[in-house]
Protein backbone atom coordinates (compact mmCIF):
# COMPACT_ATOMS: atom_id res chain seq x y z
CA UNK A 1 0.00 0.00 0.00
CA UNK A 2 1.24 3.51 -0.73
CA UNK A 3 1.36 6.15 1.98
CA UNK A 4 -0.52 8.60 -0.25
CA UNK A 5 -3.55 6.25 -0.14
CA UNK A 6 -3.79 6.32 3.68
CA UNK A 7 -6.78 8.02 5.27
CA UNK A 8 -6.56 9.09 8.94
CA UNK A 9 -9.28 7.37 10.96
CA UNK A 10 -9.47 4.36 8.64
CA UNK A 11 -8.51 0.83 9.74
CA UNK A 12 -5.88 -1.23 7.90
CA UNK A 13 -4.56 -4.79 8.18
CA UNK A 14 -0.94 -4.92 9.33
CA UNK A 15 0.83 -8.17 8.38
CA UNK A 16 4.38 -8.54 9.63
CA UNK A 17 6.94 -11.04 10.87
CA UNK A 18 7.63 -11.17 14.59
CA UNK A 19 9.62 -13.39 16.95
CA UNK A 20 7.72 -15.06 19.81
CA UNK A 21 9.65 -17.35 22.18
CA UNK A 22 12.51 -17.46 19.69
CA UNK A 23 10.26 -18.64 16.85
CA UNK A 24 9.69 -16.48 13.77
CA UNK A 25 5.96 -16.10 13.09
CA UNK A 26 3.62 -14.20 10.79
CA UNK A 27 1.40 -11.81 12.70
CA UNK A 28 -1.71 -9.88 11.64
CA UNK A 29 -3.58 -7.14 13.41
CA UNK A 30 -6.01 -4.36 12.57
CA UNK A 31 -4.63 -0.89 13.22
CA UNK A 32 -6.17 2.55 12.75
CA UNK A 33 -4.29 5.39 11.04
CA UNK A 34 -3.99 8.35 13.40
CA UNK A 35 -1.83 10.70 11.33
CA UNK A 36 0.53 10.81 8.38
CA UNK A 37 4.10 12.05 8.89
CA UNK A 38 6.94 12.98 6.54
CA UNK A 39 8.67 9.62 7.10
CA UNK A 40 5.61 7.36 7.40
CA UNK A 41 2.49 7.30 9.56
CA UNK A 42 1.29 6.83 13.13
CA UNK A 43 -1.21 4.08 13.94
CA UNK A 44 -3.04 2.96 17.07
CA UNK A 45 -4.68 -0.27 18.20
CA UNK A 46 -7.11 -0.06 21.12
CA UNK A 47 -5.18 0.94 24.26
CA UNK A 48 -1.74 -0.10 23.01
CA UNK A 49 1.05 2.46 22.55
CA UNK A 50 1.30 4.24 19.20
CA UNK A 51 2.67 2.21 16.30
CA UNK A 52 4.95 4.17 13.99
CA UNK A 53 5.55 2.70 10.53
CA UNK A 54 8.02 4.00 7.96
CA UNK A 55 7.17 4.49 4.29
CA UNK A 56 8.90 1.17 3.51
CA UNK A 57 6.94 -0.72 6.20
CA UNK A 58 3.67 0.79 4.96
CA UNK A 59 4.41 -0.37 1.43
CA UNK A 60 5.38 -3.92 2.50
CA UNK A 61 3.15 -4.64 5.51
CA UNK A 62 -0.11 -2.68 5.22
CA UNK A 63 -3.28 -3.80 3.44
CA UNK A 64 -6.75 -2.33 2.99
CA UNK A 65 -9.83 -3.82 4.65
Amino acid sequence: MNKKDLIPGKTYLHKHTTVIDGIKRQAERWIRCESITETGAVFRRYFEPMIILTDKQIKEELYRE
